[in-house]
Parts: C-alpha cells; structure tokens; sequence
C-alpha cells in the first residue's frame, strides 16, 4: 500500500489507519489480528524530518501461546511497531523517537569495549557518577546495588544507564555524557528504558518555529 500523500489529521486518520493495518500484516503474516484498536494523533515531532504521527494499539499472537498488546507507528516518520505490553500511548511515541533517534545517529551499544584514556584522566567510576547525578535531587537519599546496565557510543561520547537502589526504590540513572535523568522503569529492559528517556527529552526541548 502507498503511503497516504497527507499527513495524518484528523480528517483523514481511516486512510492513515489502513495503512497502518497494511504495514502490520506485512510484517506479521498470518499472525497479524483482523482489526486495529484505539489510536492516537502526535501532531508534531521534535525530530528534524518528521511531523505528524500516528500510534495505534493492536493485539497479536505471534508464538501461539496467546494475543500480546502492540502499538504501529506510521505518518511523516519511518513506520515502526513496538512490544505495548508495558506503554501507554505517550510512552510509545517517546520510544518511538528514542528508537529514531538512535537509528539516525547509529548509537551502539557498548559491550566489553575498552576505553582510550588520556594520560591525566581516570577510569570511570560509575558510583561516584551515580552519587554526583543523586546529589542534584536528593543529597540525603542513600544509594546502594550501583551497577551498569546499559552503555552507549553516541558519536563519541558514552551514554550509561545505571541500576541503583535510591532511598529503597529501584532506579535507572542515565549518566556520564547522557542527558541526565531518572527512571522508575526497572520493569523494561535498561536499553528500552534509554529509548523512552531520550524520547521524552526529545519532546521538552522547546519547538524553535513557536520559541
């Protein structure tokens, strides 16, 4: 099916959710389910290239062993769908740009990847990193479990998400070149919960055509 010439509004969102379906079926067969379920409209996108975005929740059963929820990502952006099982409707665009984002960029996860240091700089200590981004919030909160969940080469620098128990409760802290922030997210895997985060910073940084 050819992508509809307009973006997706409000008058036009049948045509935007047929191809929505078209997109599903093409990528999941015999499993895709019969009908789409509810939806919802992101007029605008913070990323360079992209506007108006459509996400529609649907169910499927992929393994046999039961329907799972999924949103479908379509408009002007590159179509894209995700597990929904754990997202509402804002976190599933936010993951969305998070995704775009490192996709555009060809942000790598780092595994095992040795560092070149220069000769008066230290190697990385991620508890100390983790005390310095707490100090910002909460100086008095106590922190223990500190450890690296997820790190990321985005042009150079080094995103880490790190895993640490907060004044008792389980945390991601994006830290060392990373936009700093928190998240209660445990339940999702560390470079899923990165996606959402970078998203959602995506979305606060003020649109320069209304600035």
């Amino acid at each position: 099916m050819d992508t509809p010439a307009t973006p997706p509004n409000e008058s036009n969102i049948d045509i935007w959710r047929d191809y929505a379906m078209a997109f599903v079926r093409e990528h999941f067969g015999e499993t895709a389910p019969a009908m789409l379920g509810d939806h919802r409209l992101f007029p605008m996108s913070p990323l360079d290239g992209d506007g108006a975005t459509l996400v529609v929740r649907f169910e499927a059963d992929r393994s046999g062993s039961g329907s799972l929820p999924y949103y479908v990502v379509v408009g002007q952006t590159e179509a894209n769908y995700y597990d929904g099982g754990k997202l509402d409707f804002d976190e599933a665009f936010s993951l969305h740009l998070g995704t775009r984002f490192m996709l555009v960029l060809g942000v790598a996860q780092v595994k095992d990847e040795p560092e070149n240091l220069a000769p008066d700089d230290k190697p990385y200590d991620i508890e100390r990193d983790a005390r310095l981004i707490v100090n910002r919030v909460a100086p008095d909160a106590s922190i223990r479990d500190v450890s690296l969940a997820a790190l990321f080469n985005v042009d150079g620098e080094r995103h880490a998400v790190i895993r640490a128990r907060v004044a008792d409760q389980d945390v991601y802290i994006m830290g060392r070149d990373a936009p700093l922030g928190f998240s209660r997210r445990t339940d999702l895997p560390a470079p899923m919960a990165y996606r959402l985060h970078i998203g959602a910073v995506l979305r606060k940084e003020p649109n320069p055509e209304t600035a």
